[in-house]
């Protein structure tokens, strides 16, 4: 991901609003730069998709990621945000996105995220599921929203 990306990220970020959290030109550079990932998905050169993770010890302020910081210490890797854009989804994106996270996330034992379930995010919920994550914890965000904080365990 690029300064080249931003118009494209933060509109798929909008248009995914209420499943993740507000994006700005400032907080996608700031995020971007402290980021252990920070990539887009690509498909007939257009920005299908992003991905955002953080590693432990990065100066990321998010609820979900202090959460797991307070939790698994140095442990785990941080799922922030991934958006498919809705013309592209069911077509395998957020799998391809999520087992190449996977593999980089294997040094640190575990794939952490946060997914809205107060309102539900059915899908969010059902396709982390299906991916073996289970829910170790809740979050309630100022907004009133709860949010399942989710876990999967990485063997070789």
């Amino acid at each position: 991901m690029t300064s080249a990306d931003d118009a494209a990220v933060l509109a798929l970020n909008a248009a995914a609003e209420g499943l993740v959290e507000p994006l700005g030109p400032d907080r996608l550079d700031w995020l971007r730069l402290i980021a252990a990932h920070a990539a887009v998905v690509e498909v007939d050169d257009e920005v299908a998709a992003f991905v955002l993770t953080f590693a432990p010890g990065s100066a990321h302020d998010g609820l979900d990621f202090q959460w797991f910081g307070e939790t698994y210490a140095d442990r785990f890797l941080h799922l922030d945000r991934i958006v498919v854009a809705e013309d592209h989804r069911r077509q395998g994106i957020a799998t391809a996105v999520y087992r190449a996270v996977e593999r980089s996330a294997k040094p640190f034992d575990r794939l952490v995220c946060g997914i809205r379930s107060d309102p539900p995010d059915v899908a969010g919920l059902a396709f982390h599921a299906g991916r073996d994550f289970v829910e170790v914890g809740k979050l309630r965000r100022p907004d009133g929203t709860t949010t399942a904080l989710c876990s999967k365990e990485l063997s070789d």
